[in-house]
């Protein structure tokens, strides 16, 4: 047995849990057995990284849309998504999900 950190709260729970004691998060922690000597171990990531990611997107896109009109705005909105979107990505890498 083994502890991980609850991908909502942060607190550490087993990874036996089911849910989160303290928020009532479930664990979606799987581990899959492909054959006799082999593990894969599966882990969903948060909703919070993929909405973030997802709004990242948006705005990289309406800024590129956006650069038809005004240069300026189009260009501070890519960077907002594309900065967004990294920040995503470097967080879900961070957390393990």
């Amino acid at each position: 047995m083994s502890l991980i950190k609850c991908s909502e709260c942060g607190k550490e729970i087993s990874d036996k849990a089911n849910i989160c004691p303290s928020c009532g998060n479930p664990n979606h922690t799987q581990t899959v057995v492909t054959n006799e000597n082999s593990r894969v171990e599966i882990v969903q990531t948060s909703k919070k990284w993929k909405k973030t990611w997802l709004w990242g997107f948006v705005l990289f896109i309406s800024g590129w849309i956006m650069c038809t009109k005004s240069i300026g705005l189009g260009i501070f909105m890519m960077f907002i998504g594309f900065s967004l979107a990294f920040i995503s990505a470097v967080g879900r890498w961070w957390t393990n999900g």
